[in-house]
């Protein structure tokens, strides 16, 4: 449960809170049919969501890095244009500025929904994995956290929505800009990661050690939206407590106490649902990865011949096997092995070109990368891509796997 939980709230929480803001300051513009962009960029976001979900759940022609590239760049793209309409919407009354205005947003909200989309799509179709009946309390604990997460994201969405209504057009449009320059920089900073990891770039040691940071402080940018958060909620819960109670006649007072009672509503609910999250990702997070220690490296030697034997009958179980040599500098560098099918293995060092010599670890049957959580395709280990572990050269020779010490040494200063 607590698998999907966390994941669902990584990965909504800070495109509704955007989606939300966007859509606020849309509206408040008073565009002619302004609602109806929303809508039809909501409708194409979410169709290009379900295209790629099918594509990546029945065929092999999907690639998760190569979509992002799609969505993170045009974004990149529309993001000044759109903040310079949002600034000149009351300066200009020419159309041509409300249509470009509208397009925009409705190619923004399309952007954000097609990004964050296709995960919450694709989630429920792991929930059996490993299980021999879908009829189990795991299964359905693992919907519980996938719809409790989606449920307390979704309503955290809407309630901004509502609060934005309640506060002045030009205090949303600050706050809404703001967040979307940290959105841009989120994205910024995949895009960067996508990029190396293709080998679409030579990276530099500080794009890099960006990443890196990054993928340490998965919590970094959900801290930052929350802050966001409640600052609008201390606002309009200041706002609904200072509100001078003044009417022409008690039926206006009576309905401005109602109003006001509804915003310290909105407030609350808003302070609760951050807290939920905050003790999602944090205090859930902990608990979920909580004695997820590397298995110690079962040491390696050199045989006769100068090579690393390991027999097959000790790698045949199907489990994640880590192995450590201790290199000519003392550097002890560690690689993995695990059966993938009759007759093939994956075989990489415990290590990828992003998260480093973090290390990964077998929780069910399932690798993960220790450090980012990610889940790696077993069929894929032994390839370069991704987060998948930095591939290593073997050889099979009479029931025995053969590894030449020269490419451990190769890859050494991966483990220093």
């Amino acid at each position: 449960m607590l698998q999907y939980l966390i994941s669902i709230t990584d990965n909504t929480f800070v495109p509704v809170i955007i989606l939300a803001l966007v859509s606020a300051v849309f509206v408040q513009s008073n565009l002619y049919s302004g609602k109806k962009y929303l809508i039809i960029g909501f409708l194409l976001g979410m169709l290009a969501a379900i295209i790629y979900a099918i594509l990546k759940r029945n065929t092999g022609i999907a690639v998760r890095e190569y979509y992002d590239l799609s969505v993170i760049i045009p974004w990149c793209i529309i993001v000044i244009p759109l903040l310079i309409c949002w600034s000149l919407r009351n300066s200009f009354q020419q159309p041509i500025i409300k249509i470009l205005l509208a397009v925009l947003t409705a190619v923004a909200i399309g952007l954000i929904t097609a990004q964050c989309l296709p995960n919450i799509l694709l989630y429920p179709f792991g929930f059996d994995v490993g299980m021999e009946s879908i009829f189990n309390n795991d299964y359905l604990f693992k919907w519980v956290g996938y719809g409790f997460a989606l449920l307390v994201c979704g309503l955290i969405g809407w309630l901004i929505y509502r609060l934005c209504a309640r506060l002045s057009t030009r205090l949303v449009m600050l706050i809404a800009t703001f967040a979307i320059i940290i959105f841009t920089i989120q994205n910024a900073i995949n895009l960067l990661q996508i990029l190396i990891v293709r080998r679409f770039i030579s990276p530099q040691q500080w794009m890099m050690d960006l990443v890196i940071f990054i993928l340490a402080h998965v919590n970094l940018f959900t801290f930052i939206f929350m802050v966001l958060v409640l600052l609008l909620t201390v606002l309009l819960y200041t706002k609904a407590k200072t509100t001078s109670l003044v009417g022409n006649n008690p039926a206006q007072i009576r309905k401005l106490k109602a109003s006001l009672r509804r915003d310290r509503r909105t407030s609350l609910l808003l302070m609760a649902g951050v807290a939920i999250t905050a003790y999602t990702v944090t205090r859930a997070r902990y608990i979920f990865e909580k004695g997820v220690e590397l298995t110690p490296a079962e040491p390696v030697t050199l045989n006769a011949d100068g090579l690393i034997v390991i027999p097959l009958e000790q790698v045949n179980d199907g489990n994640l096997h880590r192995y450590g040599y201790q290199t000519t500098d003392g550097t002890l560098v560690r690689f993995i092995v695990i059966k993938k099918s009759e007759n093939a293995y994956g075989v990489g060092f415990d290590a990828c070109d992003i998260c480093g010599a973090s290390g990964y670890y077998q929780r069910g049957n399932q690798v993960v990368c220790i450090l980012c959580d990610v889940v790696m395709n077993i069929a894929t280990i032994g390839f370069s891509g991704g987060c998948n572990p930095v591939p290593l050269k073997y050889e099979i020779l009479d029931g025995n796997m053969i590894i030449r010490p020269t490419h451990l040494e190769a890859e050494k200063s991966r483990f220093k």
